[in-house]
């Protein structure tokens, strides 16, 4: 990723006269954004192309550059523009070999999610999940689906099905998103302290459990965990804006206010998803800017905001107009 000169100044000016602070950003983890993980998937995908230029009936291929195509745009590291195009092209060409698999009927559906489309979507993944019961991606991400519809026991009952298959634990932090969305904090910290335990490498699970001590109040604990996977996701800007909102929470708003300074001057020089930048705003009490950010999102149908109507986070704007308009214009089934 290449670090445009301004932007490498603003950090400068605005961490130059920062009042010490129990730990320090890391100036180079900062302006990278991610850089390291986006390097590695990107890697994946090309991987993928060449299988695919050498035997371009390979599905396994065609799902594999799908899919990390999806998981770029997921952690905020590439655009929509970027990313769902070829994610689009190459399930057109999955789906013309293998209809009938689940594995791409479970793609569909995902697709369909990210497009918005509810009703489609759900149709794709139950009829994945028929096709072939043991799939667990199809159900995890249905799982998701009816969170973010707020069905929140029909979202469980999924999640309980895929504890039962996910010997290896590789389900966890799927498991946390759903507590994390319920409101179950102390169940979310539980899980992420397990989740970190088995794979301490792995900045997802401490980032999660910064979201649990956000919940809990234990801001000390929500800080210390937030520097923690910011430095190991190399700055990822999902995790980013869970550290600036859990300082601003923690009445650290110097150092978050310049968090949102930085992301400001940063996006123009890069892909920065708007939902990440208005989680920082939220947690130094920036509504109106916060909200001018979730408007851009809708408008660039961003999956960042589809679950608007169950994260916690939002909970300060909740009763907002401006708010209630967004989730409106969604349309969201009854």
């Amino acid at each position: 990723m290449i670090k445009s000169t301004s932007v490498i100044l603003l950090f400068a000016i605005l961490f130059a006269c920062q009042s010490p602070q129990k730990q320090e950003l890391n100036e180079k983890v900062l302006a990278s954004l991610g850089n390291k993980f986006k390097t590695e998937y990107t890697q994946s995908a090309n991987e993928f192309k060449v299988q695919i230029a050498n035997d371009s009936t390979n599905v396994e291929a065609l799902l594999g550059l799908a899919d990390i195509n999806i998981i770029l745009y997921l952690f905020g590291l590439t655009s929509r523009e970027e990313t769902i195009p070829e994610a689009q092209m190459a399930f057109q060409k999955v789906r013309n070999l293998d209809s009938l698999s689940s594995k791409v009927q479970s793609l569909s559906a995902k697709l369909s999610f990210l497009d918005w489309d509810w009703n489609t979507s759900q149709a794709a993944f139950l009829k994945a999940i028929k096709t072939d019961p043991q799939n667990i991606d199809a159900r995890h991400w249905y799982s998701l689906w009816l969170s973010a519809m707020g069905r929140f026991d029909d979202a469980m009952a999924q999640s309980d099905t895929i504890m039962t298959m996910d010997t290896g634990g590789d389900y966890l932090i799927g498991r946390g998103s759903l507590v994390y969305f319920q409101h179950q904090f102390e169940e979310l910290k539980r899980l992420m302290l397990e989740a970190t335990a088995k794979d301490p490498s792995v900045p997802w699970g401490y980032d999660w459990l910064g979201m649990a001590y956000n919940g809990l109040e234990e801001h000390d604990d929500a800080i210390e965990t937030y520097y923690k996977a910011f430095e190991l996701s190399d700055g990822t800007v999902e995790v980013g804006a869970g550290l600036g909102h859990a300082l601003g929470l923690a009445g650290e708003t110097d150092i978050a206010k310049q968090m949102a300074d930085y992301y400001a001057m940063a996006a123009k020089d890069h892909y920065l998803p708007q939902v990440q930048r208005a989680f920082v705003h939220l947690g130094i009490g920036e509504y109106d800017e916060a909200i001018k950010l979730l408007e851009e999102a809708h408008r660039e149908k961003s999956w960042f905001i589809i679950f608007i109507q169950i994260e916690p986070w939002y909970d300060p704007i909740r009763n907002d107009k401006r708010f209630i308009e967004i989730i409106r214009q969604m349309e969201f089934p009854d």
